[in-house]
Parts: C-alpha cells; sequence; structure tokens
C-alpha cells in the first residue's frame, strides 16, 4: 500500500523526537533525586516529558500513576507518528499495539489461572482498549483457561493455545503458554513483514531486526536458566522461542554448554557478545548485552531511511527509556543509592 510513497517526513519526525530524549546527564540528576515528587518535577521541566506532565502537580503524585503517565506517553508518540502520513494503513504498522497486545495476553492468562481477572482489569493500560482488536475487558470476565480459550477464535492466539500443555494437576502450564503467545507474536510480526509493500531492502532490515530481537529474548532466557537453575540443552530448548537471526547451530551451541561461564564464553563470541567486557557477572552480562542491542537500535536510526525500519528502532528506544525511568522511581521510592540506581539502567 505505501510502495512508492514517500516517508520520508515521517523519518525526519522520528530523527527529530529522538534528538529531544532524555541524556547521560539527565539520568544522572534523576538518580540522585530523593523523592518521586522530585523526580515528576525535573521531568516536567524537561523538554522530552514536559508536555505529558504540564497539569500534573509534582507534590501529589504518586509512584504508579506517574509511571502509567510515561507509558501513555510512549504508546502516544507512536499514535501521532502513525497518523502523520497515515502509515497505519499498511499492517505492519501496528507492530507496537499488537506488542502491548502479547504482553497483556500473558497477564490476562496468568491472571485468570489464578483468580485474579479483578487485578488484571485494574492493571490493563485504558490506552489500549481503543485501539486493540482483542476485546481484553470480555475476555477478563472468562471463569478459567478452558473458558478462556475459546472466545479466542479469530485471533492469532486460538489455535496457538489449543495446544497449551497441561501439569500434572490438569492446569495449563503458564510457561508454556507464554511461549506460545510470544510466538504467535512475532510470527505475525514477521509474516506483516513478508506479506508488506515494502522494498526488498527494507524487509531484509526489518527481519533482522525482529529476529535480533528474538535472539536476545532467547540468550537472556537460556543465561538464567543456566546460571540460577542448571538446566540442560533440552530443558532450555523447551522456553525458547523457536525463531533466530544468528543461526539455529548457533543457538544450540549456546544451550547445550554444560556451565555458566562455557556459555558465556559462547555468547561472547556471537554478534551480540563481541562487546563484553570480562571478568562480569551474569546479571552484568545481560545488561551489557541489552546496552549493545540499544547502540546497534540507535545506529539504525541514524542510518536507514524507511520509516519502518525507523519507527521499529525507536520504539525500541522509547521502551528502553521508560524501563530506565521506571527503575529510576521505583529506586528512588525505595532509597536506593543513587550510584546502585544508575548501575541497573541501560544507557
Amino acid at each position: 500500500m505505501l510502495e512508492g510513497y514517500s516517508t520520508n517526513a515521517t523519518v525526519a519526525k522520528i530523527r527529530a523526537v529522538y534528538g529531544s530524549m532524555l541524556t547521560m546527564d539527565d539520568l544522572r540528576e534523576l538518580v540522585a533525586k530523593r523523592s518521586v515528587s522530585e523526580v515528576c518535577d525535573a521531568l516536567k521541566r524537561s523538554p522530552r516529558f514536559s508536555e505529558a506532565l504540564r497539569d500534573i502537580d509534582p507534590n501529589t503524585i504518586h509512584r504508579g500513576h506517574l509511571e502509567n503517565i510515561l507509558h501513555k506517553f510512549s504508546f502516544d508518540s507512536y499514535v501521532r507518528f502513525c497518523g502523520f502520513q497515515k502509515l497505519d494503513g499498511d499492517p505492519f504498522f501496528s507492530f507496537y499495539i499488537k506488542s502491548i497486545e502479547c504482553q497483556q495476553m500473558i497477564n490476562l492468562v496468568n491472571a485468570i489461572s489464578n483468580g485474579l481477572s479483578r487485578d488484571f482489569v485494574e492493571a490493563l493500560p485504558g490506552y489500549l482498549l481503543e485501539h486493540s482488536k482483542l476485546r481484553l475487558l470480555q475476555l477478563a470476565k472468562c471463569e478459567g483457561f478452558d473458558q478462556l480459550v475459546p472466545k479466542l477464535k479469530g485471533t492469532p492466539y486460538y489455535k496457538p493455545l489449543l495446544g497449551t500443555a497441561r501439569t500434572e494437576d490438569g492446569r495449563p502450564d503458564f510457561t508454556d503458554a507464554e511461549i506460545r503467545i510470544r510466538t504467535a507474536y512475532y510470527s505475525g510480526l514477521m509474516q506483516s513483514v513478508k506479506s508488506s509493500s515494502f522494498s526488498r531492502s527494507e524487509k531484509e532490515e526489518l527481519e533482522a531486526l525482529i529476529k535480533a530481537d528474538v535472539d536476545m529474548i532467547n540468550i537472556i532466557n537460556s543465561l538464567r536458566l543456566k546460571t540460577y537453575f542448571g538446566y540442560n540443552a533440552d530443558d532450555i530448548k523447551l522456553f525458547m522461542l523457536p525463531f533466530t537471526g544468528t543461526g539455529k547451530r548457533v543457538m544450540q551451541d549456546i544451550y547445550s554448554s554444560d556451565t555458566p561461564e562455557q556459555m558465556l564464553a559462547k555468547i561472547e563470541h556471537t554478534k551480540y557478545g563481541r562487546a563484553i567486557d570480562e571478568g562480569r557477572d551474569a546479571h552484568d552480562i545481560e545488561r551489557s548485552l541489552q546496552q549493545n542491542r540499544l547502540r546497534q537500535m540507535k545506529h539504525t536510526i541514524a542510518g536507514s531511511n524507511s520509516a519502518a525500519v525507523v519507527m521499529y528502532a525507536f520504539m525500541y528506544i522509547c521502551d528502553n527509556e521508560i524501563r530506565n525511568l521506571v527503575r529510576i522511581i521505583e529506586g528512588v521510592r525505595y532509597d536506593v543509592e543513587p550510584a546502585l540506581i544508575f548501575k541497573l539502567l541501560v544507557v
């Protein structure tokens, strides 16, 4: 649908907004604050968040409300970009809505399986409901997983969840359900790229970005499973998404490591781990991998002329910015030392 249609204006607009994002100095200033009110006040005075917090009184805001505003700000940015040149006419550009839907489906299955539907509804981001095709509020009324699945007919999650494994007591295996939901999301995302009218080079760029995201998820999760639970290769594979950008052989070699140290050494020799410093523990390695991925996304914004590619990278960076701010808000709220808060940030 967008073939032959220039989206250079969208790329330029995204780059302009990207230039207004919080800097390292801004983050250092924020971690030094001693209350949520002080953090809110500093954000309100920043060019980046001044509009979103214009009507907010920093002296009365609480942590959860501030975090919700920041998440909605990121979502609203995405909606504005899509509407700027009517890019939402192409199915691929719904990727961000569908990524939030994916997480909400995971939350919903967990809530229904544990009798916590009310908690799910209370935590459900209201700004999603206007844009989502999933009837999340109605689905939350289901009494149990077996009632939920039939109501998902016509959605990407129906067939995958039909085959969800069961535990010994007959309950749905939540981990298996989560993997099936994420697999459905990424399968749909890659299919939307293949069926789009994007140029061949755009499709290749997008597929590379998407598969690299999946590789990062699998690498970090496999490292956690090996380090903290001692899982073997067969057990680890059960928890992995069935996609890869670096190659099945490479990923299988990582999963089959005998020790966490051996796994770390193998990760360091992949294209994702070459920037990792030696001598780090698993947590530091995880953060280093995320930082390397963030750098790659920043390079993508600077180097690509595709609106789809640049927007995908920008929303990744936006989400990372919000995660950093949530870490700061929670760290300040619980009186964590500024240096320790900063160490948790992905910058």
